[in-house]
């Protein structure tokens, strides 16, 4: 299938689409006239890849997991766990942060009367 097909079908941009083509996350094999043509299961990976990216997830454990999706080693199981691990810390510490900023916000806010105890636990 061709690229404008791939990217109607998984729902990510052409841009986005060659972007994962240059950086070997997904390939294509070329046709005579330059023409990139993709198989049918690159479109779950590049649904795969897009979601991932989209929750911030490094290049190097998107390659982890895809290597993951098919059949696998016990080694490379291991390696993409301690890639999530090292992800689920900084992710718990974004959450610690994030929450602690809320928290001066909610109070500042308390504070010039702009909010009441009760509407911030409804929010």
């Amino acid at each position: 299938m061709k690229i404008g097909e791939l990217s109607a079908r998984s729902g990510v941009s052409q841009r986005s689409l060659r972007y994962y083509e240059e950086r070997g996350l997904i390939s294509a094999h070329r046709e005579p006239n330059g023409y990139r043509d993709y198989d049918e299961s690159t479109v779950e990976q590049a649904r795969t890849i897009h979601m991932l990216f989209g929750m911030d997830f490094p290049r190097d454990v998107v390659q982890s997991v895809l290597a993951c999706a098919g059949p696998a080693s016990a080694a490379t199981h291991d390696a993409l766990a301690d890639q999530l691990e090292v992800v689920l810390d900084e992710l718990t510490e974004r959450i610690t942060k994030l929450s602690d900023t809320r928290q001066q916000i909610e109070t500042f806010l308390e504070s010039r009367g702009r909010r009441s105890p009760t509407s911030v636990a409804r929010a």
